[in-house]
């Protein structure tokens, strides 16, 4: 049993590579792998490690280097390594869409647009167990849509967090009131 539960935890922490994602943020917020190692207690053989994907980051330093870059990008760069079935990656490629505040914001806007006309063409009042085939590949479709504008918006929303003077954490922490009082969140 025991080597059950040491094998699942192999596993899980095989997907938490952070490499190019710590690598990534210590530069562009110029930082050396000394300043990184001992802001987060670490040693900074340890960073090397990481940032070359010979060590993984556990769960416990994952949460605690998110909250230490306070960085947008980074967070869901990080987000994505860990769940990356559900989180999609950034759109930072440069090749099908321009890594620009401006190219992402038209993105964005055709994206969502796109979601929202395959949305009004289907129902959802049905009940799933009542759909067809049709029905369900229409459904799948407006997921595959969804799934594009999440990537495309949490692009954007790195983008702007580095163009301009807002942080994207502080943000989030505003608005987690708001959405309680909505109902949205618990």
């Amino acid at each position: 049993m025991y080597s059950k539960y040491t094998n699942k935890y192999k596993k899980v922490r095989d997907f938490m590579k952070a490499g190019r994602p710590l690598r990534g943020v210590r530069k562009r917020k110029e930082l050396s792998q000394e300043n990184v190692a001992h802001d987060l207690y670490i040693s900074k053989q340890l960073v090397s490690h990481m940032e070359n994907d010979r060590r993984t980051l556990s769960e416990e330093l994952a949460k605690k280097s998110v909250s230490y870059f306070g960085e947008a990008r980074y967070g869901y760069e990080i987000a994505h390594e860990i769940a990356a079935d559900f989180i999609p990656p950034l759109a930072t490629a440069n090749k099908g869409i321009e890594w620009h505040r401006l190219a992402l914001e038209e993105t964005f806007k055709v994206q969502a647009s796109e979601a929202i006309e395959i949305l009004d063409k289907i129902s959802l009042a049905k009940h799933p167990s009542f759909i067809d085939e049709e029905e369900k590949r229409s459904i799948e479709l407006a997921v595959k849509e969804l799934l594009d504008v999440q990537l495309i918006l949490s692009s954007f929303l790195s983008k702007l967090e580095h163009a301009y003077p807002i942080s994207v954490k502080d943000c989030m922490r505003k608005r987690l009131p708001n959405w309680k009082v909505m109902g949205w969140i618990e």
